[in-house]
């Protein structure tokens, strides 16, 4: 099964929101969408939820994968996929698809190994939402929600 994530990234469709230093982690066409139908302040609470449930699951992964527990690591990297694609970070969404199917096969080496790939596209995925909404450029602890 190979299901396709990603779409092109329309930086016009950002409308109002700020740029932030890497766009090919986001689909800003989904978050204009969001921030259009919610409103700014709905979406930077949502996202605050977001970045702290990204942050639990990274390390619920991690600690399927150190248990062996390859059905669990699946279960955990489908939640996360799931969020991610809402809040359109297209790159963190797609490794989790791989590691979605990865645990499914029970391949803990694969699993493993995009390990430390998931621990930097969380966090440089935190850091890209903050800086799209906020319009700093500032980094930012992803553990401070």
């Amino acid at each position: 099964m190979n299901e396709e994530v990603t779409q092109p990234v329309d930086k016009d469709a950002a409308g109002s929101l700020a740029t932030p230093a890497d766009t090919s982690l986001l689909d800003l066409a989904v978050l204009s969408r969001l921030d259009d139908d919610l409103g700014r302040e709905s979406v930077t609470d949502l996202l605050g939820l977001f970045r702290t449930e990204s942050e639990r699951r990274r390390c619920r992964i991690e600690a399927a994968v150190s248990a062996r527990d390859s059905a669990a690591a699946c279960h955990e990297a489908h939640a996360l996929k799931g969020s991610a694609l809402t809040f359109g970070a297209c790159r963190l969404g797609e490794l989790a698809l791989k590691m979605e199917q990865a645990g499914r096969r029970g391949d803990l080496d694969g699993l493993t190994s995009d390990l430390p790939e998931l621990a930097r596209l969380t966090a440089e995925t935190q850091t890209a939402l903050v800086r799209l909404f906020s319009g700093s450029n500032d980094r930012c602890d992803p553990e401070s929600t």
